[in-house]
């Protein structure tokens, strides 16, 4: 299918090219009206009061951090250890950069045409930036819905940059003689696209620097217990033996990775950790690293619950430091 927009700003191609699902709307003389036309040319003549005439722009950033940041903070957070004013105070100290970062450059692309982000970015303008979302299309939509004065569409998009697709449902309400975007869901179906598109890539450009890290630690069983944490009983401690392989060809100061587990729908706790190796001889032996429980991260929460299984147990190798000053490491970004 053609694409029907394409801007650089997550937000503002959701509803932009979601518009478009609107084609059948008609104002009260009867005369049809395309929305995508009237955006578009609001965009392309830079015409600000049209643009934000038939957006609510704020109400949708608002829908995006709500949906985005909510998600990112419950991927970490237990719930039942986690106190919803705990979980307010996070959400309200994200949201400014979030909603900053999204708004100007909504009204600077509305502008100019143009979005820039100066360095060094903070997580939202990089969350922004690496979204591929210029290269979004519309796949399909269903026929509007109607009641009085509200519709609503659900719209197919297809992220081609990074080749996953995501479903949005728009709101719109009519305003005098036209309709306005009030309202998106769906944008935590655009972040687990994109979350899973960026560990897919990174996995693909880490498979060679993994072998390589094999061939000089290499991981050949390990064993684990839990132990009473903190005196008050609060947290408890992972203990882990690591048995390795150590190869060489020149001396190794430290071995660096990741302590993973397994979580529920698809959820993992990574803790990193760190072994210094210097003056270490070649050959197999055992190494010790420990973990704290905390009971305000779910994966941790569910072991201290319901006990460690080791298939929910993982050890990842991600960077080896050498004594003359290099290193061998896996890539974190793109």
């Amino acid at each position: 299918m053609k694409k029907v927009l394409i801007i650089l700003i997550p937000i503002l191609v959701t509803v932009a090219v979601g518009v478009g699902a609107f084609i059948f709307f008609t104002n009260s003389d009867g005369k049809s009206k395309n929305p995508i036309k009237i955006i578009r040319q609001s965009i392309a003549k830079h015409d600000a009061d049209k643009f934000y005439s038939m957006v609510d722009v704020n109400a949708v950033i608002d829908d995006a951090a709500k949906e985005i940041l909510s998600a990112q903070i419950n991927s970490q957070v237990d719930a039942l250890a986690y106190s919803n004013q705990d979980f307010v105070t996070k959400y309200e100290n994200l949201k400014p950069e979030f909603t900053a970062a999204a708004k100007s450059a909504i009204d600077e692309y509305i502008a100019k045409g143009t979005v820039t982000f100066q360095p060094p970015l903070t997580s939202a303008q990089k969350f922004l930036t690496d979204s591929a979302v210029a290269t979004c299309t519309i796949k399909s939509f269903s026929k509007p819905k109607f009641e009085g004065d509200t519709a609503t569409a659900k719209v197919d998009f297809y992220n081609e940059g990074l080749n996953f697709y995501f479903e949005l449902e728009l709101t719109l309400e009519k305003v005098g003689k036209s309709w306005k975007v009030t309202s998106v869901k769906g944008f935590e179906n655009y972040l687990d696209g994109f979350n899973r598109t960026m560990r897919k890539k990174l996995e693909q450009l880490n498979a060679p620097i993994r072998e390589e890290i094999k061939e000089t630690f290499d991981v050949k069983g390990f064993s684990a217990n839990i132990s009473e944490g903190d005196e008050y009983g609060f947290s408890q401690t992972l203990n882990m033996k690591i048995q390795a392989n150590l190869k060489y060809d020149k001396p190794i100061s430290k071995i660096s990775g990741n302590i993973i587990i397994d979580g529920k729908d698809g959820r993992e706790g990574v803790t990193p950790f760190s072994i210094d190796v210097e003056g270490s001889p070649q050959g197999v032996q055992n190494f010790e690293v420990s973990k704290v429980l905390n009971p305000f991260v779910r994966e941790d929460a569910d072991v201290m619950r319901h006990g460690l299984k080791k298939s929910d147990l993982h050890i990842e190798i991600t960077q080896i430091d050498f004594a003359d000053g290099t290193t061998l490491k896996q890539l974190i970004s793109l």
